[in-house]
């Protein structure tokens, strides 16, 4: 690739398998740099390091996680002082309920869904208007494959 992408998307799961869909549904649609923590604690360690860069991330937060949950790491992102560089998706198993209002009160996140995503459900998250304007990701082309969910299961328990 001649101009590597200038943004990352980072991804906090402690769920292995969901993190490792999560992670292999994303490199099929993007090609950028794409990090993964296992809790709040080591994405805020992150953000720390990266407060003053310029180029935008993307973050997927899981709320439910040890140590530092989602919504620490939602206070911390509110409360510090970061360019306008983060934007949030949180990809939560409790879907409808006040979670999800609460967490688009965020100034930060962007979205609030489902987090057993197929590769077709996250290609439509990444083409929200705002995502698209502020990180003008090129999407790759998906093979038309709708056992992909099951597919992708069995991959990973062989």
């Amino acid at each position: 690739m001649k101009n590597p992408p200038k943004y990352e998307i980072l991804v906090a799961e402690d769920d292995s398998l969901i993190l490792k869909l999560e992670l292999r549904n994303l490199k099929k649609l993007v090609i950028c740099p794409v990090k993964s923590f296992w809790h709040g604690g080591e994405l805020i360690t992150y953000l720390k390091e990266i407060a003053n860069a310029e180029e935008p991330k993307l973050i997927f937060l899981d709320i439910n996680m040890p140590r530092v949950d989602g919504w620490e790491v939602l206070d911390f992102i509110e409360d510090f002082e970061f360019k306008d560089s983060l934007y949030v998706i949180i990809l939560s198993a409790s879907i409808q309920s006040p979670d999800e209002e609460r967490a688009l009160r965020y100034s930060r996140v962007v979205g609030y869904y489902d987090k057993f995503l197929d590769t077709h459900e996250l290609s439509e998250i990444l083409k929200q208007e705002v995502l698209m304007k502020r990180f003008n990701f090129v999407l790759q082309n998906l093979k038309e494959d709708t056992h992909e969910s099951h597919n992708q299961t069995i991959d990973l328990i062989s």
